[in-house]
């Protein structure tokens, strides 16, 4: 699935972090970045600048976003909604601040199938994997979340990510259409 394909000018990325989706996008790309951690705007700059990213930075969480209603093409994440403190918020937001028939793209790791030994591995490690990994809820169920969210369409994809980290191994990238 080519997430970012024929992507719009203007983009908002919900946790930016180090910028390792900037090499994906076209030149003179502007992109609008929710990131409440500050740790990470020395390396967003320079990645940005690297990459000929045009960056806006904002230091605040997905939960509420500071833009317009319907004023956006695409709202992308990556890796981002498993550290949300409120995912169904998150969303909500991202369905606002899309216009109509945007699209909001994504890969995020999620919960491993309730019999797999993998859901094992992410039921012993959920909480040193928060301690370690900036909140992320390890086992949160983010493809079922993005569905239930009331996207008009949701194109989702789940794989098996090859990754020494066993708990991350569960994927899914996708696109939803407001």
């Amino acid at each position: 699935m080519p997430l970012f394909k024929g992507h719009p000018t203007v983009i908002i990325e919900i946790g930016g972090g180090y910028g390792a989706n900037f090499r994906y996008l076209k030149k003179g790309t502007k992109v609008k970045v929710i990131e409440p951690n500050n740790g990470f705007f020395d390396v967003l700059r320079y990645r940005a600048n690297r990459y000929e990213i045009n960056l806006e930075i904002y230091e605040t969480g997905g939960e509420e976003m500071p833009f317009p209603e319907n004023s956006h093409e695409m709202v992308m994440s990556s890796l981002v909604l498993c550290s949300v403190q409120n995912p169904a918020q998150v969303l909500s937001e991202i369905k606002r601040v899309l216009k109509p028939e945007g699209k909001f793209v994504y890969l995020e790791h999620v919960k491993a199938d309730e019999h797999s030994w993998i859901c094992k591995v992410q039921e012993l490690t959920k909480t040193p994997w928060k301690w370690f990994f900036d909140g992320c809820h390890v086992n949160r169920n983010t493809g079922k979340a993005i569905k239930d969210a009331d996207f008009s369409t949701v194109q989702q994809n789940q794989f098996s990510h090859k990754t020494i980290f066993i708990p991350i191994i569960p994927h899914i990238e996708g696109i939803a259409t407001k």
